[in-house]
């Protein structure tokens, strides 16, 4: 028998058992005692199951630290300020109808290679819309060229200040929220100068970091009539520099400027003083450190000044420095970039919401936006987040101050900002004031 005819068995086999079914149902009910049909008891009313909501997707944001290698004392305070910023997002509603940021991190180790790699996954595999980081110039460069900009992903650094990422052929995906060291170099000149110095040497990390800041700050101090003796490179982790101390101090300079990673910089200045080589430096944003005074001494370094990428007190600032002790335990301390990572993760928050969408491409095209003017203006800070955010929702424009500047994103990704004078005093890093320099 065909397939066919046995499904036609069966169906008219089915059909003849309900016909003998409905003729027994009848006569039941013909033949009982009483005709009358008894009511039957209305069964109770099942309660509507009340639909559990979906969580919707994440808008996934990438971020390469520095949780190990040569700056590891300063990354993981930095990346936490992107971590206060994304909560603050999150607590607001998220964006985007309520999707909240995940914030996803690898470590970088402040190495190329490694970076790249991380970078490669947060796209790849994780799927992210933005990427903030990594942390040092000549890594960002790399990811910015090996991942970011061949993948359309917008790229902000809180901390890359070479001058080259200016100039970077980035396709307009590489952003940041610190000031280009053409700014810090002139700064440290100046600051050189105000100090008496009227020579000096500079060692700095053979790296996109250490050359541009070092170049910017031979070429100013010379425009103002200071005597630039040795600018001597060096690379990372070497187990001594006497070599290159040699070079440097050769004509005895009145100050040994350190544009260097804490790790390398706390071996040669202890190594400088100990040899008798020089005892008098200036010190940059790479060497701003505890770390480095400890190994040191903080005898021996007593006084002594450097320069960082900073922001000026304000309320807004107390609050959110405030609001980051309260999140993670611990307050930020000294250590630099951390207001510019924070400001670097609003702006993108902003941005996404502004884009209405998580496309790369299109938070690109808001970023701006939402960071220059005109608009209202919106401060950092968990309530100012939430006003941002409210605002941009109801179709109003938007321009976020931020808390290390006003974060104006020029058509090459730089920000305009200020520097910060610090000096050490009893051990410890203190501000001595905050500068604009033009």
């Amino acid at each position: 028998m065909s397939s066919n005819s046995r499904l036609k068995n069966r169906f008219n086999a089915g059909i003849a058992a309900a016909a003998v079914l409905v003729a027994i149902a009848l006569l039941a009910t013909g033949c009982g005692s009483d005709p009358t049909p008894t009511p039957t008891a209305m069964a109770p009313a099942t309660p509507t199951a009340t639909a559990t909501p979906v969580p919707l997707d994440p808008v996934k944001i990438g971020s390469i630290a520095a949780l190990t290698g040569p700056i590891a004392e300063l990354g993981p305070a930095i990346n936490d300020g992107a971590a206060l910023a994304a909560q603050q997002v999150n607590l607001a509603g998220g964006v985007l109808g309520g999707r909240m940021l995940d914030l996803l991190t690898e470590d970088g180790a402040t190495d190329p290679v490694i970076a790249v790699e991380a970078a490669r996954k947060l796209v790849d595999i994780d799927g992210i819309s933005v990427l903030i980081g990594p942390l040092a110039s000549g890594v960002s460069t790399a990811v910015a060229n090996a991942v970011t900009i061949p993948n359309n992903i917008p790229q902000i650094s809180p901390s890359a200040t070479s001058p080259s990422l200016t100039v970077l052929e980035d396709n307009d995906y590489l952003f940041r929220t610190a000031v280009s060291d053409d700014v810090q170099g002139t700064a440290l000149a100046q600051l050189t100068v105000e100090l008496g110095y009227a020579s000096a040497s500079v060692m700095y990390i053979n790296d996109a970091y250490g050359q541009g800041l070092s170049a910017r700050f031979a070429e100013v101090f010379a425009e103002l009539g200071g005597n630039v003796m040795e600018l001597v490179p060096h690379e990372e982790s070497q187990p001594t520099y006497a070599s290159e101390l040699a070079r440097a101090t050769e004509g005895n300079p009145d100050v040994l400027v350190v544009v260097s990673f804490p790790v390398s910089a706390a071996v040669y200045v202890r190594e400088a003083i100990e040899s008798g080589l020089a005892d008098t430096f200036l010190f940059v944003d790479g060497s701003k450190s505890t770390d480095l005074i400890t190994s040191v001494g903080a005898d021996a370094l007593e006084g002594m000044y450097g320069t960082a990428p900073g922001s000026a007190d304000s309320p807004a600032k107390d609050q959110v420095l405030a609001e980051f002790e309260a999140l993670h335990g611990y307050p930020v301390g000294s250590t630099p970039f951390v207001t510019q990572m924070y400001d670097a993760m609003a702006l993108m928050a902003f941005a996404i919401e502004a884009a209405g969408s998580d496309d790369s491409t299109a938070i690109r095209d808001s970023l701006r936006g939402v960071a220059n003017p005109p608009g209202v203006e919106i401060m950092a800070g968990a309530d100012e987040i939430k006003r941002g955010l409210e605002l941009i929702r109801s179709g109003q424009d938007i321009n976020y101050q931020g808390i290390s500047g006003p974060v104006d994103i020029d058509d090459n990704g730089d920000v305009s900002g200020q520097i910060e004078i610090w000096r050490i005093t009893g051990g410890a890093i203190v501000q001595d004031r905050v500068i604009t320099v033009e």
